[in-house]
């Protein structure tokens, strides 16, 4: 089975704004921005969930030189 090529090259996604009347350019632009703002909480909220997963794991185990010696 061939493997199908999906991603968008940048010619094909400037060529794509391109074709946007002005209303949909400045609605495109008003989502990038939204999306910018939002990267700091998406961000934040990621390390919240990777920190209480950690709690929930419980310390981690040192080993020690002879542990690591024998692996």
């Amino acid at each position: 089975m061939a493997l199908l090529e999906t991603a968008l090259t940048v010619d094909q996604i400037l060529e794509g704004m391109r074709q946007l009347s002005v209303e949909e350019l400045r609605t495109l632009a008003a989502a990038v921005l939204a999306d910018r703002k939002l990267e700091p909480f998406v961000e934040e909220l990621e390390d919240s969930l990777a920190s209480e997963e950690a709690a929930r794991e419980g310390p981690a185990h040192s080993f020690t030189a002879g542990e690591l010696s024998r692996q």
